[in-house]
């Protein structure tokens, strides 16, 4: 346990100090669960579950991988969408949806 946990948990070790709880009342479960299933997900798609010993179980670099493997090309392709669509807004081809 570092000096700083120490520090702000005002105890040598137990958990029930005035920071940890009001850390836990803040807590929110969905949004943490959603982190945690998301982080599976990269984990899966990155193919490290299969890996050899020293990259499975392996979690550092996952959001890069993703930016680059997923998030990168459907961001590259929406990016052409929207392209298109200006252009055929400005040719008169589509309305403005009010």
């Amino acid at each position: 346990m570092t000096e700083d946990l120490v520090t702000k948990l005002n105890t040598a070790g137990a958990f029930d100090s005035p920071w940890l709880k009001e850390q836990l009342r803040n807590w929110n479960v969905t949004a943490e669960q959603k982190k945690a299933d998301f982080l599976e997900h990269c984990y899966q798609c990155s193919g490290r579950d299969q890996g050899p010993p020293g990259v499975k179980g392996l979690y550092t670099g996952l959001w890069q991988n993703f930016c680059i493997t997923e998030a990168g090309p459907a961001m590259r392709e929406r990016y052409f969408e929207m392209m298109d669509a200006i252009r055929q807004f400005e040719e008169g081809k589509l309305q403005q949806v009010t």
